[in-house]
């Protein structure tokens, strides 16, 4: 700016009576850039809000798969325990075996003690002629104490690879844990710039207009406002247009059509047969004259074309739960206020997920953790027909793998959230950016 203005001064003396319009026809270039500033760092906020989200639902999917990994590792850790208990039932049938031959003297101690060791049976096995000795009795009890044994080997892998799961599970779960927890302060830090950047920039648009800066602020506003307007424009009808397109068999839960009816074939109508010419009497006179030939049957008619089966009407969306929706709805409000905080579930914050969670639990509704699990659930309503209750979506690839956010629709084009960190629970204005062309109802 002082530079600009110092130029400007300069012209003006250079040539006396054409400073006004050099002074604007240099600050242009300025004002045109510094409202490019303003437009980034608005995008730069919105995205560092954005992997926030996203962080955040990385580290509940963690959680997700460490409660998972943990309790496969406690069930195969209790098999095998159970299967190694068996064992050790086999192994003192088998002495009992080998004790019973050493009495009646038929073999001795040493050739049947190989067997009931653990470290040597493997060694043992190759050792037929212990088999023969043993007799058919010993013979089963160590077939037995081999598939016991095997079974219990086998449990015992399984549990310790659950077990390096787990662990490979908690590991990760403490770095998106991290990752979590230093999004949500880069993002309070990039507000917090984004905020004072753009006060700067509105201050320095403000002068080089020679404007107050409350009248340059609210021009801003303004025009921020008719950005996002055109940006959730075309978000929704992008939205709206995935939304019609068919879907990937076993691509989700939505309302199934019905299979389209099939209209039976006519039966074909049968020409009649014609009438065959009686046959002549012989007679020595002259040949009487020739009866007339038959007439020709007629051509049947043909057959009418069926009429084409009528297009399969799409099945109607589910009916909104009204008592349950009114009741997580008027819930998710008592909330508002209340701060978000990443992996929380209440009752003093919240993340996304964890207020809706909450609030179906109040309507006796039971949610999986996470975003990306509520999506899985209920049914998939085009976006076009969502109703107070629903639950919407946002996806950074429009995919259920890239959902970062959910929000509950409140009608009137409004959402109840817990948005990012730094900022409470709230009930705002839909936001089409990044949404999923589906919503879910319960």
């Amino acid at each position: 700016v002082a530079l600009v203005t110092t130029l400007t001064a300069g012209a003006a003396a250079a040539a006396p009576g054409a400073g006004t319009d050099r002074a604007t026809t240099t600050a242009e270039p300025t004002v045109a850039s510094l409202e490019i500033q303003l437009a980034r760092v608005a995008a730069q906020a919105e995205e560092a809000t954005q992997r926030a989200s996203t962080a955040n639902e990385e580290y509940l999917q963690s959680q997700e798969a460490l409660d998972a990994a943990t309790a496969a590792a406690a069930d195969a850790q209790a098999k095998a325990d159970a299967a190694e208990a068996r064992l050790e039932q086999a192994r003192a049938a088998l002495g009992q075996v080998a004790l019973a031959y050493y009495r009646d003297g038929a073999t001795g101690l040493a050739q049947i003690t190989p067997y009931l060791s653990a470290q040597n049976f493997s060694d043992a096995m190759a050792r037929s002629t212990t088999l023969d000795r043993l007799g058919s009795r010993a013979g089963s009890e160590v077939q037995s104490f081999q598939a016991v044994e095997q079974v219990a080997k086998t449990l015992r892998q399984r549990a310790d690879t659950a077990v390096a799961t787990q662990q490979e599970a908690t590991t990760a779960l403490s770095q998106a844990a991290n990752q979590a927890e230093a999004s949500a302060t880069a993002v309070q830090s990039q507000l917090a710039l984004s905020t004072e950047r753009r006060d700067q920039l509105i201050a320095d648009l403000a002068a080089e207009r020679q404007t107050s800066v409350e009248a340059e602020r609210s021009r801003q506003d303004q025009l921020d406002a008719e950005r996002r307007q055109r940006q959730e424009a075309a978000a929704l009808a992008a939205a709206e247009r995935a939304a019609a397109q068919p879907q990937p068999a076993g691509g989700g839960s939505t309302t199934p059509s019905p299979a389209p009816s099939r209209t039976p074939a006519p039966t074909p109508t049968q020409a009649p047969a014609p009438s065959p010419a009686p046959a002549p009497s012989p007679a020595p006179a002259p040949a009487p004259s020739p009866a007339p030939a038959p007439s020709p049957a007629p051509a049947p008619s043909p057959a009418p074309k069926p009429a084409p089966a009528p297009e399969p009407q799409p099945a109607p969306a589910p009916p909104v739960k009204a008592g349950a929706t009114q009741t997580a709805i008027a819930w998710a409000r008592t909330q508002i206020g209340k701060p978000y905080g990443w992996g929380a579930t209440g009752p003093a914050a919240y993340d996304c997920s964890g207020l809706t969670m909450r609030a179906y639990q109040q309507a006796g509704i039971s949610l999986p953790r996470t975003s990306r699990s509520q999506y899985n659930v209920g049914t998939r309503i085009p976006l076009s027909q969502v109703q107070a209750g629903d639950l919407v979506f946002w996806s950074n690839d429009g995919t259920a793998a890239g959902i970062y956010h959910v929000a509950i629709f409140s009608g009137g084009g409004m959402r109840i959230q817990a948005p990012y960190s730094g900022a409470a629970v709230q009930e705002v204005s839909m936001f089409y950016t990044n949404v999923m062309p589906f919503a879910v109802r319960l």
